[in-house]
């Protein structure tokens, strides 16, 4: 919904919406990694605490850096709009398998409230998080098969961790999982400075 505004715009309001984007990005790799760190201190530390935040982290900004090059590998160009358009996608998808597990949790706890909060306050934030998977790709040409694969993508892991969170809710699983999204929200990042930069370099 987001992208007919963003074509219309000009392009120095789109290098807004980029760094817009990047803060948006940084701030949820930020409350990935508290809100894993301190699920981890509930969980058994015989699992590895507040490493496993750590290791996910690291594990998914190493494989997502593996997906990127692999892509790029085969269209044997530098990474173009649709493609950072994907690792945003991507990696908002991971960061919202947490979200999810938290929503999921709530309910499993008979939090009903707190479960409800949670989908909102979610669905809110969710709404700026579709603004930064197309700002990349605003000039570009756009089928709605592809945008809503990529906000499937986005979208879809939040629910599936709203029921492996209800089903079987884990403080080490949750903690780790929280890792993976802020390691995954890293690693767009770096995709996406590139592209805030003006034709001139500045």
């Amino acid at each position: 919904l987001w992208l007919p505004w963003v074509r219309t715009v000009d392009a120095r309001w789109i290098r807004f919406l980029l760094a817009f984007t990047v803060g948006l990005l940084a701030f949820l790799g930020i409350d990935a990694l508290l809100e894993g760190t301190e699920l981890a201190g509930t969980g058994p530390e015989a699992l590895g605490g507040a490493a496993l935040v750590w290791l996910g982290a690291v594990g998914a900004y190493l494989v997502l850096s593996g997906v990127d090059g692999w892509l790029r590998g085969r269209t044997g160009k530098k990474s173009g709009a649709w493609h950072a358009a994907f690792l945003v996608a991507l990696g908002i998808g991971l960061h919202n398998l947490g979200e999810g597990l938290a929503i999921g949790s709530a309910y499993a706890i008979g939090s009903l409230a707190l479960g409800a909060a949670l989908v909102v306050g979610f669905a809110l934030h969710n709404t700026t998080e579709g603004l930064a998977i197309v700002a990349p790709a605003a000039k570009e040409s756009a089928s709605f098969k592809r945008l809503a694969l990529l906000g499937l993508l986005a979208g879809a892991p939040a629910v599936l961790g709203a029921w492996i969170g209800a089903s079987a809710f884990h403080p080490s699983v949750a903690a780790l999982l929280f890792g993976v999204g802020a390691g995954a929200i890293a690693q767009v990042i770096v995709q996406i400075l590139p592209q805030v930069r003006e034709r001139d370099g500045r």
